[in-house]
């Protein structure tokens, strides 16, 4: 749950929100540095998943990782990220897999909003900040659920990415119930008891969607 909600629903969700508002107000002002900032966005969401993974581990490395090479050039000592902040370091390499989906998906929903509507509210007086909270978070409010539930579902399918940075180590600190149940189903041969934590996770997700449901369909 802590690697669910601190990597979608903190992370990807609310990062790709913040990315497509950025993205799109740099569009409609026709900066040229909008388009290099999706690509190296994008680009992050359509590497493999191990080779996501592999690039993570190289940039956590102790001797020789990027993270601690630049903490050395700051004068700092290195850091041991997998080994003692385990769970904070597969959710920033999560977040930075996953982000990109979300944003593609707010930023299609923010071009769908009649711009007539900003513009009544700035003829009323309305801010930046009250437009954002009266127009277009509510217009939103629909695909938000759909990219909650679809970002919720595939975090929660998360293992690749997690196997290949600490495989649930050290001990048990960043085993997930996805790895779990790819554990005790492949390595400890337990089919069955791997089918039900299966069968937990349908539960779960369901859980989420009723959530999200009810909350797009919530009156403002």
């Amino acid at each position: 749950m802590v690697f669910v909600v601190g990597s979608a629903i903190v992370g990807q969700f609310v990062l790709g929100l913040l990315l497509a508002l950025l993205l799109d107000h740099a569009e409609r002002r026709r900066y040229r540095l909008a388009v290099i900032a999706y690509a190296a966005v994008l680009l992050a969401w359509v590497n493999p998943t191990v080779i996501a993974g592999f690039l993570w581990v190289a940039m956590y490395d102790f001797f020789y990782g990027s993270l601690n090479t630049g903490l050395g050039l700051l004068g700092l000592g290195p850091v041991d990220w997998l080994g003692r902040f385990p769970m904070l370091a597969v959710i920033i390499a999560n977040i930075w897999r996953g982000t990109a989906f979300t944003m593609l998906i707010f930023l299609g929903a923010l071009k769908t909003i009649p711009s007539d509507i900003y513009e009544a509210a700035r003829v009323d007086g309305a801010n930046t900040w009250r437009r954002f909270w009266d127009h277009t978070l509510p217009s939103l409010r629909p695909i938000a659920a759909l990219a909650l539930l679809s970002i919720t579902m595939s975090t929660f399918g998360t293992f690749i990415l997690i196997q290949t940075l600490t495989n649930g180590g050290p001990g048990t600190a960043t085993e997930t119930i996805a790895l779990y149940a790819f554990h005790e189903a492949f390595r400890s041969y337990a089919i069955g008891y791997g089918s039900t934590i299966a069968v937990v996770m349908l539960a779960l997700n369901a859980a989420f969607a009723i959530v999200y449901l009810r909350w797009s369909r919530a009156r403002a």
